[in-house]
């Protein structure tokens, strides 16, 4: 017996079985041989045989635990892990001492889920005196997986002191510091894994992830590609990949990455979500709808998938289905974020007017929560609570609301007395958000020593003429570098978070009538072209915006619907309209009998100093929410701008940024179409004066 024991460690498994058998020809009642026979079975993965031998040196030595430990190896290879652990139970009472028996329930009871009893029993183990890295490690992983997260990192970190060369370990610890949101310290952990096993495939995954939640979303690419190269069949490292490219505005790289994913892992929750939202983000709601439903079909109680279910389902105007899933969600995981946000969003859409009190829950519940703070921002705007508003506007560059956030080498103006400073602003949105937000810029350059302005390069010539005291120049484009710009200047401010810091309160708006102005001698020469078309009021017209996401369409109306305005005698109707359009001016014209003008060669997308100068020259703008009537209202032009109730208003009946602008929005009930009713009222008394 002790030479086919000797054997089988030697890995000589015929040659123990033989010794075994002939141990057990001369004393047919060896429970001893029967455990090596059970033992040379399990190792030939003949689990049958083994449970057969076990049990028989059991029926021989009820009180021996090592034929009760055989049994739970056997029946657990046989996929009986409640009978396993039945046996594992009674091991330990037989053998209370022996902590070895105890790791061997805890790991059943591990692999099992079954987490609270599996810490006490490594707790136990370690009271016996098994004070070793797996013990503690695993005792680490059961924590952590019960949410008891400082247990965990203090288990960690003894298995750590016990073998600091455990590469498993510091790839665990990591994932503990990532959900826990000390993502640089998860990094130093996998950095630490990666050191000790190069090619560590989760801790190349993790890694990556960990630089993706502290914004560098290229090294975050780099390690997700280097995981693929050790592994191409990882499906999670191509989701990862898919996630970082998006981050760097390559959506088609990353609907490629999720494809490849769910190629591997057709069923892979994460990936399927991901690709739906993607879809979602480029507008395409029906197939988004249709993806994410097939998903869910895979996976019906998985939370994340009805999340983006119902933000689909918004953008598809489809709020009461999006309502619904939204709650579907939130029956299965009730502090989930992104649900709360988005039915924040839906319930805004049907005109609730509680329906912040989404937002407020989605922000207690993830405090970080970019778009659900952006989102709460734009309601207290809204509202006129300027001070929490412009708090939580800050979010909009991690919500994805504007264009990515650019990286400096000198700090972020937060308010510092700026004398004798040198200051730079940078443009962030469109065109006509520049316009609402260089409204603050004679302040600055009142303020600051030295203003260096980086606008749309369209509009430099007019920024310089209108802010002579500062320095104007073409926003630069992205380099794609990842190292921090440098600009000789002592402090930046991005153009939309100058407001936080000049205008808290609705007092702190200036008397100004403009601050934008045209070139005098064009605006004299379009007086003069002008005055070829007659001596009627004169009336430049916009009807939509270049940007036409699904969201924005019903802020507008087409041409064909400006019957009532263009039915008003008096009046001479000069296009300002921005994109090809002559076919719908030629379909107006001959539908209603009037004409409007326009000047072949006049670039009104591109040339703004023509444009400024065209808009300066007219008597009124009538436009709805687009770059026409922001700079119209720059200008000082008055302008009648039609449309919804937005954040802008802060509060107000009209636009605080705007003196010369005046807002025809519907009433309840109403369609656009009403409001261009009373622009046509008030038109008709303005032509008639």
């Amino acid at each position: 017996l002790a030479l086919g024991q000797a054997l089988c460690e030697e890995g000589r498994v015929p040659d123990a079985f033989a010794s075994a058998r002939r141990a057990l020809a001369v004393t047919p009642d060896d429970a001893a041989a029967l455990c090596l026979l059970g033992s040379i079975a399990g190792r030939q993965g003949r689990a049958m045989a083994a449970l057969l031998c076990y049990r028989a040196a059991a029926r021989l030595v009820p009180s021996a635990a090592e034929p009760r430990v055989g049994m739970g190896q056997a029946l657990e290879e046989l996929r009986q892990a409640g009978a396993a652990i039945g046996c594992y139970r009674l091991a330990v009472r037989l053998q209370p001492r022996d902590a070895a028996t105890r790791i061997t329930l805890a790991n059943a009871l591990r692999r099992q889920g079954m987490g609270t009893e599996a810490a006490v029993a490594y707790r136990e183990a370690i009271a016996l005196g098994a004070d070793n890295v797996s013990v503690w490690a695993n005792l680490g992983v059961v924590l952590q997986g019960l949410g008891r997260l400082s247990e965990a990192e203090s288990a960690y970190l003894e298995a750590l002191r016990r073998r600091p060369d455990h590469a498993e370990t510091h790839n665990n610890l990591g994932l503990l510091r990532h959900a826990v949101g000390h993502h640089a310290k998860a990094r130093d952990s996998f950095h630490a894994a990666l050191t000790l096993d190069p090619c560590h495939g989760p801790a190349l995954v993790n890694l990556g992830l960990a630089d993706a939640a502290l914004g560098d979303h290229g090294r975050a690419e780099l390690w997700q590609r280097r995981a693929i190269a050790h592994d191409p069949g990882r499906a999670e490292a191509w989701n990862n990949l898919a996630t970082a490219c998006k981050a760097q505005g390559r959506r088609e790289d990353a609907e490629a990455c999720l494809k490849r994913a769910l190629a591997l892992k057709p069923a892979f929750a994460d990936a399927l979500g991901n690709l739906g939202s993607g879809l979602s983000d480029r507008e395409a709601f029906g197939p988004a709808v249709m993806q994410i439903r097939r998903a869910i079909r895979l996976m019906p109680n998985h939370a994340p998938l009805h999340a983006v279910l119902a933000y689909a389902l918004n953008g598809a105007r489809r709020p009461q289905e999006a309502g619904a899933a939204c709650r579907k969600a939130l029956v299965l995981v009730p502090s989930l974020a992104d649900p709360l946000c988005t039915l924040g969003l839906a319930e805004q859409r049907q005109g609730r007017t509680d329906a912040g009190r989404w937002f407020e829950r989605a922000v207690a519940a993830a405090p970080g929560h970019a778009l659900a703070r952006f989102n709460r921002g734009l309601l207290s705007l809204e509202r006129g609570a300027l001070r929490a508003g412009w708090a939580d506007y800050a979010y909009r560059f991690k919500a994805g609301r504007v264009r990515p956030e650019r990286r400096f080498t000198i700090p972020e103006w937060t308010g510092e007395p700026l004398e004798g400073k040198r200051l730079f602003i940078w443009r962030e949105q469109g065109v006509g958000d520049e316009f609402l937000f260089a409204s603050c810029y004679p302040d600055l350059i009142r303020m600051a020593g030295r203003v260096v302005i980086e606008c749309d390069r369209r509009l430099v010539p007019l920024f310089a003429r209108s802010f002579p005291k500062a320095t104007v120049r073409a926003e630069q484009p992205p380099c794609g570098q990842t190292e921090a710009e440098v600009v000789d200047c002592d402090y930046h401010i991005p153009a939309g978070s100058v407001p936080r810091l000049l205008r808290e309160r609705l007092s702190a708006f200036p008397t100004r009538s403009c601050w934008l102005f045209a070139d005098g001698s064009r605006i004299a020469d379009w007086r003069e072209r002008l005055d070829g078309a007659g001596d009627d009021l004169r009336v430049g017209i916009s009807w939509r915006s270049q940007l036409m996401t699904a969201d924005r369409c019903g802020a507008y109306l087409p041409l064909d619907a400006w019957g009532p305005v263009f039915a008003v005698p008096g009046v001479t109707f000069v296009n300002l309209q921005y994109d090809e359009c002559q076919r719908e001016i030629l379909a107006a014209e001959r539908q209603f009998g009037q004409p409007i003008y326009g000047w072949t060669g006049v670039d009104l997308r591109d040339d703004f100093e023509q444009t400024a100068a065209l808009v300066s020259a007219l008597d009124l703008v009538i436009a709805p929410a687009n770059s026409v009537a922001e700079l119209a209202g720059a200008l000082g032009v008055p302008v009648w701008r039609f449309g919804h109730r937005d954040w802008t208003q802060l509060g107000t009946a009209g636009r605080p940024w705007y003196p010369s602008m005046r807002l025809f929005q519907p009433l309840a009930g109403q369609g656009l179409e009403q409001a261009l009713q009373r622009i046509a009222v008030d038109l008709r008394r303005v032509a008639a004066v």
